[in-house]
C-alpha cells in the first residue's frame, strides 16, 4: 500500500524528532505490522492442519444425558 508522499514526508520527519531509543520502537512496531499481515494473508490460503486421533468407536450403550452422568439431584 503506497502512502501519498506528503504523508510519508511528515511521517518521517516526526521519527527523526524522536529519540533513538524510541526510533528503535516505532521499527519494532512498523516490523510487528508487516508480520501480522504476512500471517493474514497466509491464514487464508492454507487450511489450518490440527492433529486427529482416532480412538475408536464410542462405547455401547454410553448415555450424555446430564441425568445419567450426574445423577438426578442436578449436581
Amino acid at each position: 500500500m503506497a502512502i501519498p508522499s506528503n504523508n510519508t514526508q511528515a511521517l518521517i520527519d516526526k521519527i527523526q524528532s524522536l529519540p533513538s531509543d524510541r526510533v528503535a520502537e516505532v521499527e519494532d512496531f512498523v516490523d510487528f505490522l508487516k508480520q501480522r499481515a504476512r500471517l493474514r494473508k497466509a491464514i487464508g490460503k492454507e487450511p489450518l492442519n490440527f492433529p486427529v486421533d482416532d480412538l475408536g468407536p464410542w462405547p455401547d450403550g454410553l448415555s450424555l444425558r446430564r441425568e445419567d452422568m450426574y445423577g438426578v439431584d442436578g449436581r
